[in-house]
């Protein structure tokens, strides 16, 4: 079986400035488009005397306001919407479980580019179009069963959408429908190997051969146990509801990082007490510029995770 290496090469591989061109018209149009269309914007930037105009490129980045999740609660549940209702096609939203749920709104096309990062993700695993892909994720809300389906849809390959729980029929399913990829949360991939062994199933004689796990924080100690029960090799793949869901990040086969789908989620890393700007290479916390998104485009989203940037 051939593995394709890139889903869009012209995007993956591009040379870095190539891809800060993309990225500064953008970020151009996006912020053209949030202050005509979204009034908490538009707040922002008259407070700072900023216009549209005033953001030209990617370098003009840090001279727009951040944005929190206490803002998307504040604003519940469309306030910070930037299309009108029926321009959007799907509503998913965060599970709410340190307060109330973040609402995110989807446009054909941000299904679409959500879509394009998870086949990118996919991809980077060694996933083809002649794959069958068994979906663990959860289904509704929840941005992981619907994120990996249609990434797996788009890329050609073959959905088994089972989504989570009744282990027991999913170890059945994994036999009998041959499938080649798992896509779940990292416990319950750990959950599945386990319940293989109770059943006396021997790994080895399935056709899986990868599996990409997110929504939760895995060590490398479970990546190793996760990749001992269930005969495969393991990647992560990160995203949040408030981006798009999974997607926006994902690991291949050098397992060295996180390659981020930059042309639609421009990050940053800032000190996390004075919110400057950090250099390449040193910790901080993440933050996130939606510029390739209709419905909800968040400027410069404060995501409260720790990473560094290494390009």
């Amino acid at each position: 079986m051939s593995i394709e290496r890139y889903y869009q090469p012209e995007i993956e591989t591009a040379p870095r400035e190539a891809l800060r061109a993309v990225q500064s018209a953008r970020l151009a149009e996006m912020v053209r488009h949030c202050y005509a269309n979204v009034p908490f914007y538009k707040q922002k930037f008259d407070e700072l005397g900023l216009l549209p105009g005033d953001i030209r490129s990617i370098d003009d980045l840090t001279k727009l306001p951040f944005t929190t999740k206490q803002d998307l609660r504040d604003n519940y549940p469309y306030g910070l919407f930037a299309v009108p209702r029926e321009r959007l096609v799907r509503i998913h939203a965060s599970s709410g479980t340190t307060g109330k749920q973040t609402v995110v709104g989807y446009t054909q096309r941000d299904i679409q580019r959500w879509s394009e990062g998870v086949a990118r993700a996919l991809t980077a695993a060694g996933c083809t179009k002649e794959d069958f892909v068994h979906i663990s994720y959860g289904y509704g809300l929840f941005t992981g069963g619907l994120g990996l389906h249609y990434g797996a849809e788009l890329l050609g390959a073959t959905v088994i959408p089972v989504s989570s729980g009744n282990t027991r029929r999913q170890v059945q399913i994994l036999q009998d429908f041959g499938s080649n990829f798992l896509c779940c949360t990292p416990s319950y991939a750990m959950y599945i190997g386990e319940t293989l062994a109770e059943m006396g199933v021997d790994p080895s004689t399935l056709p899986l051969r990868g599996g990409i796990f997110g929504a939760e924080p895995w060590t490398d100690a479970m990546r190793a146990e996760i990749e001992r029960l269930l005969d495969i090799k393991a990647y992560d793949i990160y995203g949040t509801s408030e981006m798009a869901g999974p997607g926006v990040s994902y690991e291949c086969g050098a397992l060295d990082g996180l390659h981020v789908c930059e042309d639609y989620f421009y990050p940053e890393i800032v000190d996390p007490d004075t919110l400057e700007p950090l250099p390449d290479g040193q910790y901080g916390e993440l933050v996130f510029t939606c510029i390739g998104k209709e419905a909800l485009p968040l400027i410069r989203y404060r995501m409260r995770d720790i990473s560094a940037l290494v390009r």
